[in-house]
């Protein structure tokens, strides 16, 4: 009995762990020499995040751009920015394995799986630049993690996603 709590304990800090886990996306114009990129302005967003999380999201990545010494302006950018975001319901059952012993109604001796439902919220934030001059896509970075019931936790994982997303900002050129 103590191995199969064990194990089920053992199960649940794993999946916790992979639901904490931020995945980032990033993709790139290889042709494009980052270097000539100084000033950025803002677009509005097709898929604004609602409520004080618009000016939260917009607040990261301006911390983020500004510390890759780009500028924000008013007028005549270099670079577009734009951002949206998605917000979706994940299930995740993790099961114990099956148990020996008797079960009513079985005829093999193994007893039904015991098994945990976790129900998470999952956001997506999609940023992009693009050249202004030209109308072309420069990069374009994603990163998902998971929505807490706590505000002040789900703004330090903004932080920590955004500052994530940009690290290898901008792209080193390969020689």
């Amino acid at each position: 009995m103590k191995s199969r709590i064990f194990g089920v304990a053992v199960l649940f800090l794993l999946s916790s762990t992979l639901a904490l886990a931020q995945k980032t996306s990033v993709d790139y114009d290889r042709t494009a020499n980052f270097a000539n990129y100084h000033t950025y302005m803002w677009e509005n967003s097709p898929n604004p995040a609602k409520g004080a999380w618009n000016q939260r999201i917009i607040d990261a990545i301006d911390k983020q751009l500004q510390a890759k010494g780009l500028t924000k302006v008013n007028a005549n950018p270099d670079v577009w920015v734009v951002y949206s975001n998605s917000i979706r319901t994940e299930k995740q059952v993790v099961g114990v394995g099956y148990g020996l012993g008797p079960a009513w109604g079985s005829d093999n001796g193994m007893a039904p799986a015991f098994h945990n439902t976790f129900i998470t919220q999952v956001g997506t934030l999609v940023v992009e630049l693009a050249d202004t001059k030209d109308k072309q896509l420069l990069w374009r970075g994603s990163v998902s993690n998971t929505i807490y019931d706590n505000t002040n936790k789900n703004i330090k994982n903004l932080d920590k996603a955004v500052a994530k997303l940009f690290k290898g900002y901008p792209p080193k050129e390969k020689k």
